[in-house]
């Protein structure tokens, strides 16, 4: 978004044409980070190859406003550039070009030891932070049994150098000190990603609170459903350039869609829109005796509605009788339930089997669908959850049934 474009209103963030360029390696590379300016843009100029070379850009000519109490998340595939507009926010890093202002007291959970001190104790990183964000000894000193209620950490563990630490305790001492800071703005990247259930949930609700109190959030997740429930407005980053701004629902579902095809351009074996998943997935496990070796989706338009066609390849060494099954995961993870096959016996060690879904009972979302082998005597096989997104387009026939959750209920209706 152009700044020249942006609301009219007080903006708290505002990056005008922002690159930031990192060097590869040591040697040159570094000579050429330890010029200060004005002279590094005049070494540029008057040696452009030397100056360009063993460099490439994490943002380029990124211009972006946010205003006062919003809440905005930042997606992209990995590498895209997130954390360093999240650093850059923050005054971790400076900018190459461009500029980047920030006004009030910014909280920063780039990841679970950002500002942390390995050598220095939890006590000490608490004092270091607060100090970062302009607050006195005396102001953390009276924030402590806040932070350690909020984390519930003993008091003595404060005591220890932070390496002694695990990387939940990390994440629950640094969010902590993240709620105590105050701050106008909070920027959270992925930090969710670490600590038990109960203590992401009492993350996120303070989150919440923060939100309703008109703290202006920035928060990077590759959890889509995440992202929608929790910001108002998306931007999406793709190699370090902004392709996409604005409402969750819209951006997150042209994410998806792009993400599946960028999956597909690097497939070996599709076909129009499926695509043959290889064993490359995420979040598998199996008692084994019975392997799916790929997966081919297939997904169709037709008069009653979106289909989905789902071919499934199949290894057997000590599996002899199996049902197959075909689930589904919303954005937030909660499973919708699954398609499952009768019995099947699994002769010849290897074999295929077809699924058709008609209609796909989905709401419009995005959805990660799960494939499963379970044998007869219940145990399960092999359980895949796969990396490639499934989006149910909007019936621009029909209203949009917010609140009443993802899946549709097939009935017949009379008056």
């Amino acid at each position: 978004m152009d700044p020249s474009s942006a609301p009219s209103e007080l903006q708290i963030i505002a990056l005008q044409h922002v690159t930031k360029t990192y060097r590869i390696g040591m040697g040159r590379a570094r000579i050429r980070e330890m010029l200060p300016p004005p002279i590094d843009g005049s070494v540029a100029r008057i040696f452009p190859r030397w100056w360009t070379k063993d460099a490439f850009n994490a943002l380029e000519d990124v211009s972006l406003c946010i205003s006062p109490g919003s809440s905005v998340g930042i997606i992209g595939h990995n590498g895209a550039g997130k954390t360093t507009l999240l650093k850059l926010i923050a005054r971790v890093t400076a900018p190459s070009e461009g500029s980047v202002a920030a006004s009030g007291r910014i909280g920063a959970l780039i990841d679970a030891l950002i500002a942390f001190n390995l050598d220095l104790s939890g006590a000490e990183n608490v004092y270091l932070v607060g100090a970062m964000c302009g607050l006195g000894r005396r102001d953390v000193t009276a924030r402590l049994d806040r932070i350690l209620e909020f984390a519930e950490i003993e008091p003595a563990f404060l005591e220890m150098p932070v390496k002694r630490l695990s990387a939940g305790m990390w994440a629950r001492l640094g969010f902590a000190t993240a709620t105590a800071l105050d701050a106008d703005i909070l920027l959270v990247d992925e930090v969710l990603a670490v600590g038990d259930a109960s203590f992401q949930t009492k993350c996120v609700h303070w989150l919440d609170e923060y939100r309703e109190r008109g703290g202006t959030l920035l928060l990077v997740s590759h959890n889509l459903g995440f992202v929608q429930s929790m910001t108002e407005r998306v931007v999406w980053l793709d190699r370090g350039r902004v392709v996409g701004d604005g409402p969750p629902s819209e951006i997150l579902r042209e994410y998806a869609r792009a993400s599946e095809q960028r999956d597909l351009d690097s497939s070996v074996g599709w076909q129009g829109r499926g695509r043959t998943i290889r064993m490359h997935g995420l979040d598998r496990w199996g008692a084994g005796g019975a392997r799916v070796s790929a997966v081919h989706f297939q997904e169709r338009q037709s008069f009653d509605g979106q289909g989905l066609d789902v071919s499934i390849s199949y290894q057997a060494s000590t599996v002899k009788r199996a049902v197959f099954c075909v689930g589904f995961i919303d954005e937030g993870g909660a499973e919708l339930g699954a398609a499952s096959s009768p019995l099947v016996a699994l002769d010849g060690g290897q074999g295929q089997i077809a699924c058709s879904i008609r209609p796909l009972p989905l709401r419009p979302g995005i959805y990660f669908p799960v494939v499963g082998i379970v044998s007869e005597d219940g145990h399960v096989r092999d359980r895949w959850k796969l990396d490639r997104a499934i989006v149910v387009e909007d019936d621009a026939e029909r209203p949009a049934l917010n609140g009443f959750g993802p899946v549709e209920v097939q009935a017949s209706w009379s008056s």
